[in-house]
């Protein structure tokens, strides 16, 4: 018997010797017979006793779900309550404990979910049930579907958790959207009107008990602590301007130090620099935040309600250093030297101040109305006074910007200003409040926030352009370590790109803060755009799409780094011809972006099930429109994996002649005789005649004839032919050429030439310059040319 012929019954014996073992193995020991998952039983179900299993982490997984289900009772409850007005801090705060709520559950399905996968596989080894089977097997099963039974009652837990847990959080949203449609569309009465200031007179009880003392449960009103409130802001700003212009001069002159020291420039002393502004605007603000904090802490500004304001103060006081820190020293006359900035700087003076200010009063309303900490009409009435007061110096710098300065955007925000004054004015007057205040909060917000993001900018691409330029310290230190300074330039651009993609982020999540620039709650919507949503089954982030954008680079280069390593090292040790390295090259490339795309698309979420519709679409795409992509996509994947054609062939289709210069999967391109490239669908080499004059071999063959006269001595022709043929440089001698007579006429003898050469594409030159040799052959002999037949 072959062995071909014996394989197959070795494996059948070779499987029937496996299964008697492993019947062996369960039924024969008598320690089978002992109780599942006592002591020293050897079971095949795990237990609490091996220190692993189901057992060990269901007691866990059911005091989550009980400890959720009471959170998610408690939120509901308070979302219910009719005796306290809830704020939008509050609804943040419970939607927060919903998310978490939401990942215990989430949690809790996969850990069941895969001890349900485990515990099948047991059921499946032990099969259905037979008759005449041991009794240890059927206890076993018994367990084992006891187990997975309580498993998947604690997946189906889970999922309600969820489900509650997303209800609920719809409910929050509700309230939320609610809330603030509420606010932009609620009306009182006008403070044109006699009733707008009856309302305030019968709130001042109200009005009076936010200025309240602490009283025996510890409570105190929210402005209790005002005059050290007012006194401590008031030193904190002071001191902050104080040390603005100084900070930027050490940075300046730390900038020209560093300017004088590596590249031995001096700069000038009009030399405008806005990586000095910037610097000076983030220490300030660390400054003014530091201060703060200690000044809260040591007046103790912190009673009753007032932590609210405190710590709101601390979230707004990084951006209101920021703003003094940069501008005070940009809007000075001693920084701007320019005669265009100086007209700018006068024109803005106390700009600076007067937005820091802005800012601050503006977090401390928005704090109020979030948590209804003021009676309505006068925090209306005060935001209404804001309103104005905003937007009417706002108009006013617009105008000085446009009389004084030559600035383009200025009259077009003069414009803007005017109108947001219009409809500011025009709101307050028909009592719309809080959509004036509204109003005046976003502008601010996008206006400051803007300002302050684009000056980072500005720095940051004024640092990479120095730093990482052509001719730059860091660009020769590299070079001298092999490192173009292109790359190093390349670097440059790329970390401002990546700076200004973070800023843009940052102003995105300042834009979905309802006009809240504290920095605590700008870092919450920044985390927030990270973590992102679920839409359809599929978790859309920034946090996915930065791992997906990293998966792809690193793919791109480790990808790139193969191919040379194949190209340059591995494949000049083989034979393989041009043609078969180009294939391989190709296939490898095409396998693994195919593996890094689902690698992507595993990594944000996408599963098959998430793609139905794509695919349906594709089919149906398919069936209409994308055919002939399809088709020559295939024929690309045939060209690649069967070869008839190779890069380096010469051939002829339709009538074209060239060299086949590349094979990708939907197209072939030609290299004609004229320079130019021909681009033809991979289809048409599948479904027309092709003509390989390389597909055999590399060489081939060129022909010519010659006819002398019929009484010419023929053997001296062949003689002198064959002579000529042998010395010849572009022949080859083996296989050696030959010179026979094909034909004998009253008109001539011919005799017919052949020979081999290396290529084909040399056959059309061999052949003329043979003729030529010939001719000069004969004559040269004396011998007299005929007439071919």
């Amino acid at each position: 018997m072959s062995a071909l012929k014996r394989q197959p019954a070795l494996t059948l014996i070779y499987g029937l010797f496996l299964v008697l073992a492993l019947a062996l193995s369960i039924s024969s020991k008598p320690s089978l017979a002992a109780p599942p998952g006592s002591p020293g039983s050897n079971t095949l179900v795990p237990t609490a006793a091996d220190g692993y299993g189901w057992t060990t982490v269901s007691a866990t997984l059911n005091r989550q779900i009980t400890s959720a289900q009471n959170r998610l009772k408690y939120i509901y409850g308070q979302l219910n309550r009719t005796d306290i007005a809830l704020g939008n801090e509050t609804l943040s705060s419970l939607s927060d404990q919903i998310d978490e709520i939401s990942g215990v559950a989430q949690s809790i399905q996969t850990q069941a979910a895969s001890y349900q996968t485990v515990y099948q596989s047991y059921l499946e080894i032990i099969g259905t049930k037979v008759d005449g089977e041991s009794a240890t097997i059927v206890s076993q099963r018994s367990r084992l579907e006891a187990v997975l039974q309580d498993i998947k009652s604690t997946v189906t837990q889970g999922k309600l958790l969820g489900l509650q847990a997303k209800q609920v959080q719809l409910e929050v949203q509700r309230r939320g959207t609610v809330s603030q449609q509420a606010l932009l569309s609620e009306r009182i009465a006008s403070p044109l009107s006699l009733g707008f200031w009856r309302d305030l007179a019968d709130e001042g009880p109200d009005l009076a008990l936010t200025f309240a003392p602490p009283v025996n449960n510890g409570y105190a009103g929210v402005l209790y602590n005002w005059p050290a409130t007012l006194f401590s802001l008031i030193g904190v700003f002071v001191l902050t301007a104080l040390l603005a212009r100084p900070t930027f001069w050490l940075f300046r002159q730390a900038e020209g130090n560093i300017v004088r020291r590596f590249t031995g420039d001096v700069l000038p002393e009009n030399h405008i620099s806005f990586i000095p502004v910037a610097l000076s605007g983030l220490i300030c603000g660390i400054i003014m935040f530091v201060v703060w904090e200690i000044i809260s802490n040591v007046f103790s500004l912190d009673v009753g309600r007032s932590p609210v304001f405190a710590h709101g103060i601390a979230g707004i006081m990084p951006l209101c250093g920021f703003i003094l820190g940069a501008g005070l020293p940009a809007l000075s006359r001693a920084t701007a030297v320019d005669g265009a900035a100086q007209r700018s700087a006068r024109a803005l003076w106390g700009v600076d101040w007067c937005v820091s200010i802005f800012v601050l009063l503006q977090t401390l309303f928005v704090i109020v109305g979030f948590e209804n900490a003021f009676p309505v009409t006068a925090r209306r009435l005060v935001e209404a006074v804001f309103t104005l007061l905003v937007e009417i110096l706002f108009v006013w710098m617009c105008k000085r910007l446009t009389r004084r300065t030559d600035a383009r955007l200025a009259p077009a925000i003069y414009g803007i200003g005017w109108l947001l004054l219009v409809i500011s004015s025009a709101a307050i007057a028909l009592g719309y409040l809080a959509f004036a205040f509204a109003l005046a909060v976003w502008a601010i917000a996008l206006s400051v926030s803007f300002a302050s993001l684009m000056l980072l900018s500005i720095a940051m691409k004024e640092f990479t352009s120095r730093t990482f330029s052509v001719g730059s310290l860091i660009s020769r230190r590299l070079s001298h370590l092999g490192v173009h300074s292109n790359r190093v330039a390349q670097f440059g651009v790329l970390l401002s790109g990546i700076v200004n993609i973070g800023l843009i982020i940052i102003f995105a999540a300042i834009c979905l803060s309802d006009g809240s620039l504290c920095i605590p709650v700008v870092a919450d919507r920044v985390q927030s755009l990270f973590v992102g949503q679920t839409i359809n089954g599929v978790q859309f982030s920034l946090n996915t799409a930065v791992y997906c954008i990293i998966i792809l680079i690193i793919a791109y280069y480790a990808i790139g780094a193969f191919t040379q390593w194949l190209e340059k090292r591995l494949f000049p040790t083989t034979n393989l011809d041009i043609g078969a390295r180009t294939s391989i090259l190709n296939i490898f490339n095409y396998v693994a972006w195919i593996a890094v795309l689902l690698l992507v698309l595993s990594e944000a979420g996408v599963t098959v099930k998430n793609l139905t519709w794509v695919v349906s679409a594709l089919s149906v795409g398919i069936g209409f429109g994308l055919q002939a992509i399809v088709q020559n996509f295939v024929s690309g994947v045939i060209l690649l994996a069967e070869r008839p054609i190779r890069v380096g062939d010469l051939i002829e289709l339709g009538g074209i002649k060239g060299d086949v210069k590349r094979i990708s999967v939907r197209s072939t391109e030609i290299g004609l005789g004229d320079g130019s490239t021909m681009i033809v669908p991979n289809s048409q080499f599948i479904t027309s005649a092709v003509r390989n004059a390389t597909l055999g071999t590399a060489l081939s063959a060129a022909s010519a004839t010659v006819t002398i006269s019929p009484r010419a001595d023929a053997t001296k022709a062949q003689l002198a032919l064959m002579d000529m043929m042998t010395k010849r440089q572009d022949i080859l001698q083996n296989p050696p050429p030959g010179v026979a007579i094909s034909a004998i006429t009253e008109t001539g003898i011919t005799l017919a030439l052949s020979a081999k050469v290396s290529s084909v594409r040399d056959v059309g030159g061999v052949t003329n310059a043979i003729m030529l040799d010939a001719y000069r052959v004969l004559q040269e002999a004396g011998l007299e040319l005929g007439k071919p037949s």
